[in-house]
């Protein structure tokens, strides 16, 4: 385990001297254009984790298009292996925000385990899944206009861990919306608390579309400070060969409580004709700033794969998260994660069918650069 643990900070360094390496190059460009054309920012970071799963699950194999992979926790997303450290995902950001009449750059370049399982049968192949986001924006009438491969902007939570509440995903997250699209979206301001986005894609998760079909939809969001409401639809036919729509609604409510309180709410629904196959859940989190940097997220769910089309088994599993994060005292930027989870289901999935529930400890260590 020490070795393993050695191995994944020498990963970690080498990330970090890629970033070193960049910003130099870029600083140069970045001060020469900073009057024309904008400033480039360059940011990274490296995450890791250990689990431990009680019931000690049988390890399945999981095999995919692009990639194989190695599974003990099952219906968790990215913390998939049991009683041994794993990089789950290093990650590198060059971007150049649009400001103005401006126009904007993103590439996201990443590498690991999470990124691996994200395009694990994307039709374009094995190679898109060290760029998990690169677009253009470009000002267009009052709004603008993203052009590329972005993550999608359906859920409560994001690929990378650090950016959300809990280290583990949700099952929402994991099983009810896709991770990525490509293609355009358009952005529209609504007077001073709304938005509107306007979307046409290849599809879920695909650089390359496996059908002659194409997926639109439209987002709305309204933010004030007492509460932000986001709801979002895709519409589009998702299976090869189809042309038969796969609907998806997606609703996120946040609201602060109190100085320190914050409450979310996730819920979705899916359908899909071609298979005939609905999936839904609802996710509430609850987090609580305690000192300083540190944070108590509790989030519980329920998900409904009513055909089995989504998790590959039909069920009812919930799930109850507890995440205590607080900051690493040997480097800034480094955060730690306590997490206690437990699933169960209806169905015996767990180690491989043989159990019904599954309890995972969990110790998540992210450095941002």
């Amino acid at each position: 385990m020490l070795k393993r643990w050695m191995q994944i900070i020498v990963q970690a360094l080498s990330v970090q001297v890629c970033i070193g390496c960049l910003t130099l190059a870029l600083v140069g460009t970045a001060v020469a254009g900073e009057k024309d054309e904008g400033r480039w920012q360059i940011s990274g970071s490296v995450d890791g984790y250990f689990a431990y799963n009680t019931i000690r699950p049988a390890t399945t194999i999981v095999n995919a298009p692009n990639f194989n992979f190695k599974v003990n926790n099952t219906l968790h997303n990215f913390t998939f292996r049991h009683n041994r450290p794993h990089l789950q995902l290093a990650e590198i950001v060059i971007e150049r925000a649009m400001a103005g009449k401006r126009w904007g750059f993103r590439l996201d370049l990443d590498a690991g385990l999470t990124t691996q399982w994200v395009h694990a049968s994307e039709p374009a192949g094995r190679s898109w899944a060290y760029v998990q986001q690169v677009f253009v924006s470009v000002p267009l009438g009052k709004g603008y206009l993203d052009l590329g491969k972005f993550v999608t902007h359906h859920g409560a939570e994001v690929i990378e861990s650090k950016d959300n509440w809990n280290y583990s995903r949700s099952l929402l997250f994991a099983w009810a919306i896709p991770y990525y699209h490509t293609g355009l979206r358009y952005w529209l301001p609504v007077g001073k608390s709304e938005k509107l986005c306007l979307h046409l894609y290849q599809g879920w998760n695909c650089v390359e579309d496996n059908n002659r079909s194409k997926s639109i939809g439209l987002m709305w969001q309204r933010s004030t400070d007492k509460y932000a409401l986001t709801v979002n639809y895709t519409g589009g036919a998702e299976l090869p060969n189809s042309s038969r729509l796969r609907h998806l609604i997606d609703v996120v409510f946040v609201k602060p409580i109190s100085g320190k309180d914050t409450l979310m709410l996730n819920a979705d629904w899916a359908r899909d004709n071609a298979a005939s196959a609905t999936w839904y859940g609802l996710a509430v989190y609850w987090r609580r700033q305690l000192r300083g940097e540190r944070f108590l997220t509790v989030r519980a769910e329920w998900f409904r794969d009513a055909d089995g089309f989504a998790t590959g088994l039909k069920q009812t599993v919930k799930e109850v998260t507890f995440t205590y994060e607080l900051p690493a005292v040997w480097l800034r930027g480094t955060f730690v994660r306590l997490e206690l989870r437990h699933d169960f289901s209806d169905a015996a999935v767990f180690s491989s069918g043989r159990e019904k529930h599954q309890t995972t400890f969990i110790f998540g260590l992210f450095q941002a650069f």
